[in-house]
């Protein structure tokens, strides 16, 4: 009987070690394609068209879209788009998504803006006023105005049934009802803000 080599055993122990670690990288690897796969479906129309995808891929994310959700077919759907997956070029899909989940500064910039603004305007006088359309010329004086007594005068009808202690407490339904219309008048006001601030 042949004598075996020395390292024979050995590498009989190394080599399935081997095979588990390859095998462990390649599920982490299926794993994070999958998630990278998820990730595309949180996105809206218009973010999914920023990013670069296969027509096959593309048409897959938007399948499973169609597909009423706890349904089987959902998580068939899923599988195949991991499996897409593997032939994207997902460090390029990857790279876009983080620059989507990362706000741009000049956006950051503009929302700290019109965060300024509004909250200067929710409380201000007619030199507010003034000022931002000043600062941005595309603003009407007469929507602000209108937008700005709409606002106050709906907090100004919460503080004074709030400060009022002789004042009945109106029904919470009533009460809600004028803290919504107080949120809306703020929200309009704001947003016409928004639409000045480019």
């Amino acid at each position: 009987m042949s004598e075996l080599p020395d390292d024979f055993f050995a590498e009989d122990n190394v080599s399935p070690a081997k095979e588990d670690i390859s095998k462990t990288r390649r599920k982490k690897h299926s794993t994070e394609l999958q998630k990278i796969g998820e990730e595309l479906l949180s996105l809206n129309k218009r973010q999914l068209e920023l990013i670069e995808v296969s027509e096959p891929l593309l048409s897959a994310l938007r399948e499973y879209q169609r597909i009423p959700p706890r349904h089987e077919a959902r998580r068939r759907q899923l599988q195949y788009i991991g499996k897409l997956m593997r032939a994207a070029d997902h460090e390029s899909i990857r790279a876009a998504l983080e620059k989507l989940r990362t706000p741009d500064r000049q956006e950051v910039r503009r929302s700290q803006e019109i965060e300024r603004w509004g909250e200067r305007l929710l409380s201000g006088t007619a030199d507010d006023i003034e000022a931002f359309v000043e600062a941005w010329p595309i603003a009407e004086r007469q929507p602000l105005r209108t937008l700005m007594r709409r606002f106050q005068q709906l907090s100004g009808q919460l503080n004074d049934a709030t400060d009022d202690d002789s004042a009945p407490t109106p029904a919470s339904d009533d009460g809600s009802a004028d803290s919504d219309q107080s949120k809306a008048a703020r929200r309009r006001l704001f947003d016409y803000i928004k639409g000045c601030i480019q």
